[in-house]
């Protein structure tokens, strides 16, 4: 019987394995140009929230061994000395006329020995302790779930902050061509202003416009330094010297259908599927407490040995237990309808989840999708700039055209370059967050784009 109930208990169910964690910790070297799946692989090694989780799975999963060892036995030993008086009590029932013989009573003390062994073990429990140790087990389930969504998120996160580095560096460069561009311009008008053929006007726009620029490039600098430091906090890495992402301006649009995806996410999501594991949990609790109206039935045997002297009388006994529940002040009562209610709220999690994750995956969706019609638009924004640039400054330096339209067409380039950019890197960001809302690994997705030769970093 005992057996069966131990096999009725088992509850296991496949649960994605956690990647492994430093168990030590060990200086992280982040190196010079860091590539995409480098930054990933060092959040899962060393980031705090990621241990934290893994090291809670762990405990939970502890819970399930102190569950399985009520189907064991208890062994107890046990060894005492005493120095103690041995006079006799006088106890209600005993005739007067024996007072007479009774010893009085004296301070004489005598040495007690005892030594013993005892075994007990629970037989059958009418499925109390089944349902203690599958609750453990999706309890654990749960808590390892939950644990790899949390890197999903974290590994997410290092995503954004990557590609928001990438494209700070980016527009850095873009602010770097266009402060240029103002050099240059400086120069033209300088030189036709030395000959007159350029008013005093032309000559102080262009200085205008070269300043500008360089403010725009110090703030871009920083964006830059600010992204280092965001990119750093979501690997879960305090200081990692001065590095670069790498960037490219590539990008992989994703084959799946948005059907597909909100069908993929409630199949695969780890927070959604933890909370049917909890779920689980919450209705091996109730059966847990249904249980406790039945009695319970075990066994025990003990062995001792004590006496004033040696050699020690020794004794022995064997016996059978039945615990039978007759009124607890309405206690399991109470207990079952909080596990009901308890259940409820899970149930209500989980539609809630549920909603919200459809939600999520359709705006992401809808979100990358617009922005790819950006990028489309926005590179054809950038070469029409470069166009009408070219133009500008081939009419200017005939004498056909003025100042202020190559200060218009230098301004646009800039703009045109600086959404080209965000076009490219909203994508990417849009893509990552729809990755982890759709329920699919980061690193995997990223070493899939890896594998059909997109480019590391991409």
């Amino acid at each position: 019987m005992m057996h069966d109930e131990r096999a009725f208990a088992s509850g296991k169910e496949d649960v994605p394995p956690l990647p492994s964690i430093d168990r030590k910790p060990v200086p992280v070297v982040v190196p010079e140009n860091l590539t995409l799946e480098e930054a990933m692989r060092i959040a899962i090694r060393v980031h705090p929230q990621y241990r934290q989780a893994v090291h809670q799975y762990e405990a939970n999963k502890e819970i399930i061994g102190q569950a399985m060892s009520n189907y064991y036995p208890h062994l107890s030993v046990g060894a005492g000395y005493n120095y103690e008086t041995g006079n006799f009590v006088i106890s209600p029932g005993i005739p007067p006329a024996l007072f007479s013989l009774i010893i009085p009573p004296s301070n004489t003390g005598f040495n007690y020995y005892q030594a013993s062994a005892t075994v007990t073990e629970t037989l059958f429990t009418f499925g109390q302790r089944a349902t203690q140790v599958r609750q453990a087990r999706y309890n654990a389930n749960s808590s390892s779930l939950q644990a790899l969504w949390t890197l999903w998120t974290l590994l997410s996160n290092v995503e954004v902050a990557y590609d928001t580095l990438a494209q700070d560096q980016l527009l850095v460069d873009a602010a770097e061509k266009t402060l240029k561009d103002y050099q240059d311009q400086l120069q033209v008008s300088k030189g036709e202003y030395d000959v007159g053929t350029a008013s005093k006007f032309d000559l102080l726009n262009a200085q205008v416009n070269l300043s500008n620029a360089k403010l725009n490039l110090i703030t871009a600098k920083n964006n830059v330094k600010i992204a280092r430091v965001g990119l750093l906090n979501a690997m879960g890495v305090v200081y990692g010297g001065k590095f670069n992402a790498i960037p490219s301006l590539t990008h992989t649009t994703m084959p799946q259908s948005l059907d597909t995806l909100t069908r993929y996410a409630m199949d695969t999501r780890p927070d959604f599927l933890a909370l049917k594991q909890q779920e689980k949990a919450d209705v091996e609790n109730e059966l847990y407490y249904k249980s406790t109206f039945l009695p319970s039935f075990g066994a025990n045997a003990s062995y001792s040995y004590a006496s004033i002297f040696f050699p020690l009388t020794y004794n022995w006994s064997l016996g059978a237990t039945v615990s039978v529940p007759i009124f607890s002040g309405f206690l399991t009562v109470h207990q079952v309808a909080q596990a009901q209610k308890t259940i409820s709220a899970a149930r209500d999690s989980i539609e809630s989840l549920r909603q919200n994750l459809l939600m999520q995956v359709k705006q992401d969706f809808l979100n990358m999708e617009t922005a790819a019609e950006r990028i489309k638009t926005t590179k054809s924004l950038l070469s029409q700039a470069k166009e009408s640039l070219r133009l500008a400054e081939g009419q200017y330096r005939v004498g056909v055209g003025s100042a202020v339209a190559v200060t218009q067409a230098e301004a646009d380039l800039a703009s045109a370059r600086a959404q080209f950019v965000q076009a490219v890197y909203g994508f990417k960001i849009a893509r990552a967050n729809l990755i982890r809302d759709a329920g699919m690994n980061p690193l995997r997705q990223l070493q899939e784009r890896n594998n059909k030769g997109v480019v590391a970093h991409e």
